[in-house]
């Protein structure tokens, strides 16, 4: 199996936004502990450098979650607004829409100073 993460920078960026997110210990939509295969949920998909890695734009779900949320996205963005609300929703959208160039070597930095002070690495 390849890296599901990417290479460079942004790579390494996107393991560790996975990485933060999961260390929430448990399923934001059921309770499932770790046991559950914990997952890092887009809300804004990850092909936009913008969200890709803001920590506000994932869910930390269990791997049954995470499949019914992709197989019913109507759910899935009435969990999100409930969740984050329309103005952080909205925010997001706005983001994903920026047209300037992302530093993802900035982006792996800062990422990586919030696991240290998490002491997930």
């Amino acid at each position: 199996m390849g890296n599901i993460y990417g290479k460079g920078a942004k790579g390494k960026a996107t393991k560790l936004h996975a990485l933060i997110t999961r260390s929430k210990g448990s399923c934001e939509k059921c309770g499932a502990g770790e046991q559950a295969f914990l997952q890092c949920a887009h809300i804004i998909s990850r092909k936009y450098s913008w969200t890709r890695t803001d920590l506000d734009n994932a869910f930390c779900l269990c791997a049954s979650c995470h499949r019914f949320f992709t197989d019913n996205p109507v759910e899935f963005g009435i969990f999100t607004i409930e969740m984050i609300g329309d103005d952080k929703f909205d925010e997001l959208i706005q983001k994903r829409n920026s047209i300037d160039k992302f530093d993802w070597e900035e982006e792996a930095e800062r990422l990586n100073a919030i696991a240290k002070e998490g002491e997930l690495l």
